[in-house]
């Protein structure tokens, strides 16, 4: 899609993700330079680099479509969590291992000492907090693009010897009768045409989803649905045995 490839260098993910990191550890680098010097301060961030990018992955590629775009707010912040509290642990055994230890030869601080364990934490979150922020702007302008592109598109729905253009937007749902179909508008007119069920899906956009073998309807306009019904505006649309909650959400 050209829209995602906009947010890309050079129309590569990958290219963009590993300038993005390289930039992220030099500028860490920098900011956490102490007493050490620049060489302890720039080997401690690449140590601890790998979590880093572990936990944001999981979250953006894991967490987000699986949870928190499917509005699974609970199983969203459970695994959030529980990947900062490992994330955090493991931050703290690769900096008490390999740089108290190994460069300062200080143990002092503990292997899980809670103010360094909260501050490992802490860190990992503003991180992941960051890119999440990014991912969902992505996401977002994505959307909004999809959406603008879909306003004022037309669809032509031949009745009654006239040519009806309808907006794809108002319509609401699309019922199949026999070797007839019937647009079921916004405005609660109907206009009934002259084609199949099949026919007529290759003509709507992605918004548009085939629920059941007599019915498609616009996910923009469900205001409910269970397992057996599809609530749209005074409509109840059956819906299918096979159709999965994910054919309505994505």
């Amino acid at each position: 899609m050209k829209s995602t490839n906009n947010f890309y260098l050079f129309n590569s993910r990958i290219a963009t993700h590993v300038v993005f990191w390289v930039l992220y550890y030099v500028l860490f680098g920098l900011i956490w330079v102490n007493e050490g010097g620049y060489l302890a301060s720039f080997y401690l961030e690449f140590v601890l680099l790998p979590i880093r990018i572990l936990a944001v992955y999981v979250t953006i590629y894991f967490l987000l479509p699986r949870y928190l775009l499917k509005r699974k707010f609970a199983h969203f912040f459970v695994g959030y969590g529980l990947t900062l509290l490992l994330g955090g642990m493991l931050q703290r055994v690769f900096i008490h291992l390999f740089y108290e230890e190994l460069l300062l030869n200080d143990s002092s601080a503990g292997l899980f000492s809670v103010m360094m364990l909260v501050r490992a934490i802490i860190l990992i979150n503003t991180t992941v907090l960051l890119i999440l922020g990014i991912k969902l702007f992505q996401l977002w302008a994505i959307e909004h693009e999809k959406n603008q592109s879909l306003e004022g598109e037309i669809l032509e729905i031949r009745s009654n010897r006239k040519t009806h253009r309808v907006p794809f937007e108002n319509i609401l749902f699309v019922e199949g009768l026999g070797n007839y179909v019937t647009f079921h508008l916004a405005d609660k007119s109907k206009i009934t045409s002259y084609g199949s069920i099949k026919g007529t899906l290759l003509q709507l956009p992605d918004n548009f989803r085939r629920v059941h073998k007599s019915y498609i309807v616009n996910k923009a306009h469900i205001k409910s649905y269970d397992t057996m019904t599809i609530d749209i505006q005074d409509n109840s649309i059956p819906r299918g045995k096979s159709v999965s909650d994910e054919v309505l959400l994505n």
